[in-house]
């Protein structure tokens, strides 16, 4: 296997490279075996996803790609002067893409986001007599950032007016030079800068990542957690955010538990963050309401929500600060209820839940204390690490006609009994083994089950989201086996049919 062996390079050590101005300074230089797609692919990534390279940074918004018509031009903002693409040359090289992207940093109070123009260029060298070096492919990524001087540079980057990744690689080896590349990160300095030790750890750290990502993909690495499958990014992102600012400081400086508030406060956040956007979705919800021309809306109004085993609090709190109609109980109350306003605690009850085919079988009735787990008002289920209530929530779902969200911490069976659900194939661990089982529990009612990985501080950070019923599933299938046509087209002639009836005179009948 390969080794990651880092060396520093002189700046004459580069006679086929002509730098555009004395400022530009090479750092560290690494050998690798992977193609120039390797590192387009993986310069590529990191340009879409630069928390990759700094924990300071959510993502990166493309503004601009060359490359693409999809990216979004309807924003007045996005035309101006500071989001145009600076332009920018290097000698020998043809530019092949340009792409425009901001960086977002977690806490905007403390950085502020970051205009950059990222340029690809390439060079190709062709020489079949020169038996000893065969034939070179030089890719260049450079890093133009939208700012005039170091002061002006957020934390999170470099303090370089601009930086460059160079890939060679010999695209036809000989026998004296078998097929390897070298990366190099290259950093233009801001005048009167040095080249110090906190550059050098960066550029370390930098090429690091390309190379492990790089010699990942060769090895035939296959990334197997996919985030943001129902939530776009900027949308979950941009809500967490406000939220946080909203509620994290005051929610951390008041937790009354022995438990870390820096996990569980902002895990809960993120969470809430979740649920608003996939009830934007779903429902016209209480930002939406009466926003549409006329006051109406296509979408169903949002039931309200009850937190089964609601734990500390802190999601119904925020969920009903946020203008969320909704309720959560628990078996024990915590000591978080405390701290919370009156129109929270209000909402939050002392109470276990003994499903109602439970009661009627045994002819044994609870309690106030007892709820049934039936929601008459199809209120939107949530089970956040409910552990035995977990297996129950797609069924409790199905006999309120509810939908829901769990997210599996712990496994029990259906009598609440600790247990490791069966392992399918191809299951990495008994968490996702539990997943699945949860997953399989909501199809078996006719919930067509959708998966998605939470960003949240915690290994046991997926959902299954049962919103959908295979009830129309069925009714299209039948319809378009007896018709043997497609739903759309048969929906069609029935508008047609159903719109020339309105137009005939009425008769008796």
């Amino acid at each position: 296997m390969h080794k990651f062996e880092p060396f520093e390079v002189p700046n004459d050590g580069y006679p086929g490279v002509v730098f555009p101005d004395d400022l530009w300074h090479c750092s560290l230089q690494c050998r690798c075996t992977f193609t120039s797609d390797v590192f387009t692919t993986v310069m590529l990534n990191l340009i879409k996803n630069p928390n990759i390279t700094s924990s300071h940074l959510f993502r990166a918004d493309i503004l601009y790609d060359s490359d693409s018509e999809s990216v979004p031009s309807g924003d007045p903002a996005l035309h101006q002067v500071e989001y145009q693409p600076i332009d920018a040359q290097w000698q020998g090289f043809e530019k092949t893409r340009t792409i425009v992207r901001r960086l977002i940093p977690r806490n905007p109070q403390l950085d502020k986001s970051l205009v950059q123009t990222c340029h690809f260029f390439r060079n190709q060298e062709l020489d079949l007599n020169d038996r000893d070096h065969g034939a070179k492919e030089s890719l260049l990524i450079l890093y133009v950032p939208h700012v005039q001087s170091a002061e002006e540079m957020p934390f999170y980057h470099p303090a370089v007016s601009q930086l460059a990744f160079l890939f060679e690689h010999a695209t036809l080896p000989s026998l004296n030079q078998p097929q390897s590349g070298t990366i190099t990160i290259l950093y233009r300095l801001f005048p009167n800068s040095i080249l110090d030790n906190k550059l050098s750890r960066t550029a370390l750290r930098l090429l690091q990542i390309i190379y492990k990502h790089g010699q990942g993909i060769l090895a035939g690495y296959e990334k197997r957690v996919h985030l943001d499958q129902l939530i776009p990014q900027k949308k979950y992102q941009d809500t967490y955010t406000r939220l946080k600012m909203k509620y994290g400081k005051q929610l951390a400086e008041q937790w009354v538990e022995v438990t870390d508030p820096g996990k569980h406060v902002f895990e809960d956040i993120a969470i809430a963050a979740y649920l608003i956007e996939l009830w934007s979705d779903m429902y016209s919800t209480p930002g939406q309401l009466g926003s549409a021309e006329g006051g109406s809306t296509s979408k169903p109004v949002f039931p309200g929500f009850v937190d089964i085993g609601c734990g500390n609090g802190i999601l119904v709190h925020i969920l009903l600060s946020e203008g969320y109609a909704g309720c959560g109980f628990d078996a024990r109350e915590r000591k978080t209820w405390t701290i919370f306003p009156k129109s929270t605690r209000e909402k939050l009850e002392r109470r276990i839940l003994v499903p109602d085919v439970f009661q009627k079988t045994n002819h044994q009735e609870g309690d106030e204390s007892w709820h049934t787990g039936m929601f008459h008002n199809g209120e939107f289920i949530i089970s956040n690490h409910a552990d035995e209530l977990t297996p129950w929530t797609p069924l409790l779902a199905f006999l309120s006609g509810s939908a829901f969200v769990a997210i599996p911490c712990c496994s029990h069976d259906l009598s609440g009994a600790r247990f490791r659900a069966p392992k399918g194939k191809k299951m990495p661990s008994a968490y996702a083994t539990l997943c699945s089982y949860v997953a399989s529990l909501a199809e078996a009612v006719d919930f067509i089950p959708e998966q998605d990985v939470l960003r949240i501080p915690s290994t046991r950070n997926q959902c299954i989201i049962g919103r959908k019923s295979r009830k129309r599933t069925r009714v299209i299938q039948l319809v378009e086996r007896e018709t043997k046509s497609s739903i759309a087209l048969v929906a069609k002639d029935w508008v047609d049919r159903a719109q020339k009836l309105m137009l005939k005179p009425a008769s008796g009948h």
